[in-house]
């Protein structure tokens, strides 16, 4: 369909039930749960998504830093069945990819994990719901929401912002004045490619000390010689935070109990998460690259970098130099609230931010809440709605438990199926 500029796709027909921004883990797996489980039908559902394929941003990213497999266990996937990836993997043959962990269930190798979410797609044809655009702005008309787009608008009854992570790599403040052809760039870089990196005739330092770091220097240790080079001294964990904050009742005493939007929540939720940490079949595989002599780990930190005919010539914290070398950043992305559709959506629907910006949300139903108190017809999902969903909620479980809010909020689990709709403001 060609669509001209400021014309609405959606002219003659009824609102979408759901618009969904972004085609990643979330997004698709939302999108699943609408038309397997929420009885929706494709026509009532889109997704937003400016990539050619859904889960295109998750796949280059997990190959972009070596994953090997996923750090989330074989129940935690895009489907709505608990035991859907273990069944494909059973019926596929590809039983062996369900690596078995210690004190932990079997997790699925990344492979495993794609093939099933294609398979997913496929059963559902979720495909059939994206639109390959970028979402610019939104904005209320009567009883609909207009998201705006570069090429056309769309008229939604609500809105799921599942934006994932930051848009943008996070660069340290000492890499601001390199030329464009030095040699330094980040892993979440759109053109970096790990055998590129490898062929650098010098020493490589991967910077970074939790698991993007950890998998990308292990990779690159195969073919090249490398220096992981870390702020802290490294810490293991095997999951992004203790189990129990999986459980619903927990979330409502540990998290919900605190005043919404506080920074009570906030500091909750960021002790909870282990961030910055490496799981120990990543450690072991660190031990192992050093040694065989192909690794070293250094706690320090670069405080400048000059660019040279031979590589870069670094400086470090405790004084000390390294020429010839290539920098490699796993430093993360800039946090989901820069997001500009976080700023836009929230002033032109007038909604309730809380502590460092993030959403005031309705701890039932996930709705962003406006100014005046009352949920709005936008919801999320992602680490935008750490505040109520916990330290899970950027996971892939994160994106289930939002399913779980939207199709079935406490108290009203039949309130869905008494009525065609949710009204268009709860």
């Amino acid at each position: 369909m060609t669509v001209g500029q400021g014309d609405t796709e959606s002219a003659g027909r009824q609102p979408y039930e759901y618009v969904i921004i972004g085609g990643g883990i979330h997004g698709t797996c939302l999108a699943n749960y609408l038309l397997a489980d929420g009885g929706y039908c494709h026509d009532e559902v889109r997704i937003v998504e400016p990539r050619d394929e859904l889960l295109a941003s998750f796949e280059l990213k997990a190959r972009q830093c070596g994953m090997k497999t996923l750090r989330s266990t074989f129940v935690q996937h895009i489907d709505s069945e608990p035991f859907s990836l273990e069944s494909f993997a059973e019926g596929a043959g590809l039983g062996a990819e369900l690596v078995a962990t210690d004190d932990y269930p079997s997790r699925p190798t990344l492979d495993l994990f794609l093939d099933h979410a294609r398979a997913v797609i496929d059963r559902a044809d979720i495909d059939d719901c994206h639109r390959q655009t970028r979402a610019i702005g939104i904005d209320s008309s009567d009883d609909s929401l207009q998201i705006e787009t570069p090429d056309t608008r769309f008229e939604a009854r609500r809105v799921i912002l599942a934006l994932g992570l930051g848009a943008d790599p996070t660069y340290p403040e000492w890499a601001a004045g390199l030329s464009d052809g030095a040699p330094i760039t980040h892993v979440w870089h759109g053109e970096f490619d790990p055998s590129t990196a490898a062929a650098f005739d010098g020493e490589t330092y991967v910077v970074g000390g939790g698991i993007t770091a950890g998998q990308l220097a292990c990779t690159l240790s195969e073919q090249t010689s490398v220096t992981l080079l870390s702020r802290h001294q490294l810490a293991s964990a095997l999951s992004e935070a203790d189990p129990y904050w999986l459980n619903w009742r927990h979330l409502e005493r540990e998290l919900h109990s605190l005043p919404p939007g506080s920074q009570a929540r906030h500091d909750r939720v960021r002790a909870a998460r282990n961030d910055a940490t490496i799981p120990p079949y990543v450690e072991r595989r660190l031990d192992e690259a050093r040694d065989c002599g192909a690794l070293d780990v250094l706690i320090g930190e670069i405080v400048c970098a000059h660019a040279t005919e031979n590589g870069l010539l670094l400086r470090f914290a405790d004084g000390t130099t390294d020429s010839n070398a290539q920098v490699i950043l796993a430093t993360g992305l800039d946090p989901v609230l820069d997001h500009p559709l976080v700023s836009t959506v929230a002033e032109s629907l007038s909604l309730q931010r809380g502590t460092n910006g993030f959403p005031v949300l309705d701890d039932r139903t996930l709705a962003w809440q406006r100014t005046d108190g009352s949920p709005s017809p936008v919801y999320v999902s992602g680490a935008l709605a750490e505040p109520s969903v916990g330290p899970f909620a950027r996971n892939v479980i994160g994106a289930r438990r939002v399913a779980e809010r939207l199709l079935d909020p406490p108290d009203q689990a039949d309130s869905r199926r008494a009525t065609p709709r949710y009204s268009g403001t709860s």
